[in-house]
C-alpha cells in the first residue's frame, strides 16, 4: 500500500500510462517538480489537488490515500457563491481542495459549477449548452439574474438543487 503522496502519484502515473512530462504539461508545473515528488516520496504537497485534477483521479485518494484511485461515482462540481470566486475558478481551471462541492451523475465539462443563488438553493451550470437548457444564469459583480434565453456571459442551467446548509 502506498503511504506517501509520492508513492500514490507514481502508481497513478503507471496505472494511467501517463508520463511525468505529460502530467507536468497538463497540470502547468515543471517535470522536475513531478520527478521530485515521486523520487523523494514526498508525503504531501500543495500541488496535490491540481495534480489529481490533471490526472482525472480521486483527490482524496491522491492526497490522503482514502477511497479508490479513480473517480467513478460521479463528477464533483464546486459550489460558488460570488462573481469573483467564479472568475478565479475559470482562470485557474480547478476546484480548490476543501471547498464545498456537489456531485452530479453527468459530466458537464471541466468548468461546470454550482452557483449559490439562495442560502438553500444552487443552480448547476456549465460553459457549454450540450443539454438544451431552458434557463440561463447571468452573473455580474453585484447581482445575478435568471434568463429565459441565451445572452453573452450567461451560463446554461442544467439543474436546480436544494442544498442543506449546516451551521
Amino acid at each position: 500500500m502506498e503511504t506517501s503522496l509520492g508513492e500514490r502519484l507514481e502508481r497513478a502515473l503507471f496505472e494511467l500510462n501517463v508520463t511525468q512530462k505529460q502530467l507536468a504539461k497538463k497540470a502547468g508545473v515543471t517535470q522536475q517538480t513531478i520527478s521530485y515528488i515521486v523520487k523523494n516520496k514526498i508525503p504531501e504537497s500543495k500541488l496535490a489537488p491540481k495534480l489529481a485534477d490533471a490526472l482525472g483521479i480521486n483527490p482524496n485518494w491522491l492526497i490522503l490515500g482514502l477511497g479508490e484511485l479513480t473517480k467513478n461515482f460521479g463528477y464533483e462540481i464546486p459550489i460558488i457563491n460570488s462573481y469573483f470566486v467564479l472568475q478565479k475558478f475559470f482562470r485557474d481551471g480547478y476546484r480548490i481542495y476543501g471547498e464545498p462541492f456537489l456531485v452530479t451523475e453527468i459530466n458537464l465539462g471541466k468548468q461546470a459549477f454550482a452557483f449559490q443563488t439562495d442560502l438553500d438553493q444552487v443552480a448547476i451550470c456549465s460553459l457549454e449548452n450540450s443539454f438544451n437548457a431552458k434557463e440561463f444564469l447571468l452573473i455580474e459583480a453585484s447581482k445575478f439574474q435568471v434568463l429565459d434565453s441565451q445572452q453573452d456571459n450567461a451560463y446554461p442551467i442544467y439543474e436546480w438543487r436544494k442544498r442543506s446548509v449546516e451551521y
